[in-house]
C-alpha cells in the first residue's frame, strides 16, 4: 500500500503542485522506482507533457502511453482531462 500511495502522491505533485502541471502519460508499474525504505519514486517522464494551465481542463494530443495503462477515455478521444483518475 506504501509503494501504490506513494505513486499516487507523486502524481498529484506533478498534477496540482509543480509550478507548471505535468501529464505523466506512462503511469505503469515497471516506472515506478523504489529507494531503500521502499518509498515511491517515478521514472521515465519520455511521454510526459505540459498539463492544462489556468482555467483549461484539458489538452489534446497524440495518444501516447502503455496499452492497457491509459483510460479508455484518452485512448478514444485523446483529450487529457485534469479530473480523470484513472490512475488512480
Amino acid at each position: 500500500m506504501k509503494i501504490a500511495l506513494g505513486a499516487a502522491k507523486g502524481l498529484a505533485f506533478l498534477h496540482e503542485e509543480a509550478e507548471r502541471p505535468v501529464i505523466y502519460r506512462d503511469f505503469k508499474t515497471s516506472n515506478i522506482l523504489l529507494d531503500a525504505d521502499y518509498n515511491a519514486k517515478l521514472s521515465d517522464f519520455g511521454l510526459a507533457k505540459d498539463g492544462p494551465e489556468g482555467d483549461k481542463t484539458h489538452v489534446s494530443t497524440r495518444v501516447m502511453g502503455t496499452y492497457g495503462y491509459a483510460a479508455p477515455e484518452y485512448v478514444m478521444t485523446g483529450e487529457l482531462v485534469s479530473y480523470n483518475i484513472y490512475l488512480f
